[in-house]
């Protein structure tokens, strides 16, 4: 670009100093024509170099955020093993936490349920009986899959 500017302006000084020792006169358009030209040549030139300059911003920022998801995505089993071993130690070798809610049945519902007779029969029976249909359809669905 440089190298098109300097010709441009030797071009332009030998035409108009040949001319002046002709005592030709130029109208105020042809200086003003040689001024938006220059000034176009200087503009394409900063417009490429803010261009290219932009182009390496843009390109940086990709490599680092890809750069950035590479290693996240490294770290990830060593983020396993140790939120393993953490919640190891936290809460299978710590004392276990005291529920904050208790549910306990008023004495009409307790009296109701002694009144049933065999109730921790018919208890046990009503529970292997849920848990038996639980299975049944997690078995049905991992057949869908």
């Amino acid at each position: 670009m440089w190298g098109t500017l300097s010709e441009f302006w030797n071009s332009i000084t030998d035409s108009v100093a040949s001319t002046t020792e002709n005592l030709i006169s130029y109208p105020v358009s042809f200086f003003e024509n040689i001024g938006n030209a220059v000034g176009g040549t200087l503009g394409s030139l900063f417009d490429n170099f803010l261009h290219t300059f932009n182009d390496l911003i843009i390109f940086t920022q990709y490599y680092i955020s890809q750069m950035g998801q590479i290693f996240s995505n490294l770290s990830i089993p060593i983020q396993y093993v140790f939120y393993f071993f953490k919640n190891i130690f936290e809460y299978a070798l710590g004392t276990p936490d005291t529920p904050e809610i208790t549910y306990t049945w008023t004495a009409g519902v307790l009296s109701i349920f002694d009144h049933v007779p065999y109730w921790e029969v018919l208890g046990t029976i009503i529970g292997v009986g849920l848990t038996i249909l639980a299975g049944a359809g997690m078995f049905k669905m991992l057949l869908k899959i």
